[in-house]
């Protein structure tokens, strides 16, 4: 099996969990060697570069919709 993604989840990013949750993406991306990651929220939707890597945050429900498209 090849991985592609990293994938981190929670509710809500805010101040208070925002460091930690892309420390833990960031992190896994680093030791998988991956390219892209995905912060999976309850309704927040953005896209931006984490030390120079691509980031999306999405809602969950929109990322499960798009999944079940591509298969």
């Amino acid at each position: 099996m090849e991985i592609f993604t990293a994938i981190q989840v929670c509710y809500e990013l805010n101040e208070d969990n925002r460091k930690r949750e892309f420390a833990g993406l960031i992190g896994a991306m680093k030791r998988l060697r991956l390219t892209k990651g995905i912060i999976l929220t309850y309704d927040q939707e953005d896209e931006l570069k984490i030390g120079g890597k691509p980031v999306v945050i999405k809602p969950v429900w929109k990322w499960l919709v798009e999944c079940s498209h591509n298969q």
